[in-house]
């Protein structure tokens, strides 16, 4: 598809051809050879090229930059369906030149009786992309890939404004004994209480009740995520919810999670277990619709939580995330990728799924980065 740009240029070339057409049948060919002169010119020199390109170009590669980005970031969750490695392909860099050439030429023959005349004009613009991809591995990318999302990376998302239910049942892995996922041989109360308790914490956030931050230790590392209701919230069921739930008393004072397994740390104070983003990974995959020829024949796995809907566990995840499959192309995706011959892709009506996606591409983003430099977001005093 031509720009805005290389089409003013084209319209520019056909006024040329008009004016000289027009001279020739005036006979007036001392104007219209400085016409060609000065025509040229000013495509060839004077016109800055740079700006309208800027203005055509950027948004262009930054739409295709963004979408492939999503597109290999679902063909990962996919593969992981399928128990398959993952890879990452980073741009390093793009960069493109463009180039411009205008010519044009006149032939004629003039008599007292008849004359006759020629003009020919031509130009073209040229652009030549250079992108430069590099594989993510090594032991800095494993590394990023298998540590535990840290409570500072917990806290700036919750500060930026995203759903504390969405990112617990995410990230979180466990809250002292309640875990975000069933557990073999045990019933399901613990997650049920985790799937509570992170939509109790929600309603505090939506209401405006509940206040998060981080709270510095003795040392650098040493933080506590530091939860606070305010005052109006203190008699309301969600609170109540969440302190009968984490077996603590609803007495308004500060919850302090300290990053770790295991039952509580102190009066207040409870471990917060995360995932890694190799994880998150992969608790999503298992929420992707795998073609049930591929499950039959071993290709993706079996998974029990996918088939059983009569457990929360299954409503609780389907919501947060959906990966849908098709033999035909989708019409309405907000990302697809195809895949083992099969589209896979999250449907654009499916808002819970495009904002899941969306912060684990957030996570994914801020991973190739460094968060550490990122200072305590709140001091509470002890006592």
């Amino acid at each position: 598809m031509k720009s805005d740009f290389i089409e003013s240029q084209y319209l520019i070339l056909e006024l040329m051809a008009k004016k000289l057409l027009g001279a020739f049948k005036s006979r007036s060919l001392h104007v219209g050879v400085p016409l060609i002169m000065v025509l040229v010119t000013a495509l060839g020199g004077c016109t800055q090229m740079g700006p309208q390109v800027l203005m055509t170009g950027r948004p262009q590669y930054n739409v295709a930059v963004q979408k492939t980005e999503a597109q290999q970031l679902l063909l990962n969750i996919v593969r992981n369906r399928y128990n398959e490695p993952i890879l990452f392909l980073d741009i390093t860099s793009i960069t493109s030149g463009f180039s411009r050439g205008v010519n044009g030429g006149l032939l004629g023959s003039f008599s007292s009786g008849s004359n006759s005349g020629v003009a020919s004009l031509g130009g073209d613009i040229r652009e030549n992309p250079n992108v430069f991809y590099a594989p993510n591995t090594g032991e800095k990318f494993v590394r990023q890939m298998l540590t535990p999302i840290d409570l500072r990376t917990i806290a700036l998302l919750l500060q930026a404004g995203w759903s504390i239910e969405r990112v617990l049942l995410l990230l979180g892995e466990s809250a002292s004994q309640l875990y975000n996922r069933p557990v073999e041989n045990q019933t399901v109360e613990p997650y049920g209480q985790f799937l509570m308790v992170a939509d109790s914490l929600r309603e505090l956030q939506r209401n405006r009740q509940l206040i998060i931050g981080l709270e510095p230790g003795e040392s650098e590392t040493d933080l506590s995520l530091v939860m606070m209701v305010t005052p109006e919230a203190i008699e309301s069921p969600a609170y109540r919810v969440v302190c009968d739930a984490l077996d603590v008393e609803c007495d308004g004072q500060p919850l302090r999670l300290r990053q770790g397994f295991g039952a509580m740390a102190g009066s207040n104070t409870l471990t917060l277990a995360t995932r890694s983003l190799f994880s998150a990974i992969y608790h999503l995959s298992r929420h992707v619709d795998a073609p049930i020829q591929d499950v039959e024949a071993g290709y993706a796995s079996h998974s029990t939580d996918l088939n059983d809907e009569s457990t929360r566990a299954t409503a609780a995840l389907r919501q947060l995330f959906h990966v849908r499959s098709s033999a035909n192309e989708p019409e309405h995706a907000s990302v697809k990728v195809y895949y083992r011959d099969t589209w896979f892709y999250i449907a654009d009506a499916d808002q819970d799924s495009k904002t899941t996606f969306a912060l684990l591409s957030m996570l994914v983003t801020l991973k190739s980065g460094d968060a550490s430099g990122v200072m305590p977001l709140i001091t509470i005093p002890s006592g």
